[in-house]
């Protein structure tokens, strides 16, 4: 006798609902938080993941979740109304521990270009927060030559460590002109490597850069014995094309830009 078919509805149905499911599961634990929702829920994390890629989810673990989100069941079913119910967020987020809350913003930098999580030092990662780097923010204008003020410090911007290559040389810089535009609007943050300035390596590489002690983030292009720094976009009197030529007595790099947070206009 052949197998009976699942009716179509009823698939659509349940890879909707798995959806919603991982949606709310990242939102509020993260990317990589599958294993803690499991945990609030008594179930195995393999048994989670299977239940976000279509298997059937049992009514009590259902509610269960529901319970754990505050998810409402009726978008959990159908995508109607709001995603969550009133207050019930906020009362999760006060229970996740401040490594957990500092997880949770990072992931969500990770997969959309955001605002950067900026701390004063009272509030800084401890060492059982290691999987984190705090880095110094200074304004553009900061750089004396190739030192910095430490006078203009703003505070500082957490960033998991993988992001940066040199954590302990790496600081951060806010941009205050449009030259890199539209990848760097004004008051972006970039992440400056400061271990890395030998112009040969950062041909093509977006720079921060000092040519007649004016600190400014560009593109850096190599030709021969000369290097150029240019804008992003609109080279002109604003943004002129700044040819310079090589010379080791007169070091002009600062640093490779290694990330950044970018900041969009909403309207």
């Amino acid at each position: 006798m052949a197998r009976k078919k699942t009716p179509k509805v009823r698939v659509t149905v349940k890879a909707s609902l798995s959806r919603r499911l991982r949606e709310i599961r990242q939102e509020l634990f993260g990317e990589h938080g599958g294993p803690e929702l499991a945990r609030r829920l008594g179930l195995p994390a393999r048994t989670w993941y299977n239940y976000e890629t279509g298997v059937t989810v049992p009514a009590e673990v259902l509610l269960a979740f529901i319970e754990q989100t505050g998810a409402s069941p009726t978008w959990l079913l159908n995508g109607e109304g709001g995603k969550y119910r009133a207050l019930h967020e906020d009362r999760l987020l006060s229970e996740l521990s401040p490594v957990e809350l500092i997880r949770r913003g990072l992931e969500q930098l990770e997969r959309a270009s955001g605002e950067a999580v900026v701390v004063a030092p009272e509030n800084l990662p401890g060492e059982e927060a290691s999987e984190f780097v705090a880095i110094g923010l200074y304004p553009s204008d900061a750089f004396v030559g190739r030192s910095l003020d430490p006078a203009r410090l703003e505070g500082h911007v957490l960033a998991y460590r993988h992001w940066l290559p040199h954590p302990s040389q790496t600081i951060a810089l806010r941009l205050n002109d449009d030259a890199m535009v539209p990848i760097l609007p004004p008051g972006s943050i970039v992440a400056i490597d400061r271990s890395v300035i030998d112009p040969m390596r950062l041909h093509g590489q977006i720079v921060a850069a000092c040519p007649d002690g004016r600190p400014m983030i560009r593109w850096l292009d190599v030709h021969g014995r000369h290097i150029i720094l240019r804008p992003n976009h609109n080279v002109g009197r604003d943004h002129p094309l700044i040819p310079i030529e090589l010379d080791e007595q007169t070091p002009v790099i600062l640093g490779q830009v290694v990330w950044s947070w970018s900041r969009f206009d909403q309207g």
